[in-house]
């Protein structure tokens, strides 16, 4: 979800066909949480634990692996 702005009352009709209204707070909670999270641990030049191929990693390592910014993996991620 790119455009927080786009959850209208239609989303949360299609999320109503699988969750219960406590399971979407829920996973909204969920969400924001991990959100500011990730925020956080960018503030403190966090790096991804794992390197591209899945090996465990120091940050040292990872730092070297992703460059002197560290950027989100989503790109990576499976589709």
């Amino acid at each position: 979800m790119k455009d927080p702005d786009s959850l209208d009352s239609e989303y949360y009709e299609g999320l109503r066909q699988h969750l219960s209204a406590d399971e979407i707070a829920e996973l909204g909670i969920f969400l924001s949480y991990n959100a500011g999270y990730h925020t956080f641990f960018g503030t403190l030049k966090f790096y991804p634990m794992y390197s591209p191929d899945g090996r465990l990693v120091s940050q040292e390592e990872s730092e070297r692996l992703y460059g002197a910014a560290p950027s989100s993996l989503q790109s990576m991620a499976a589709e």
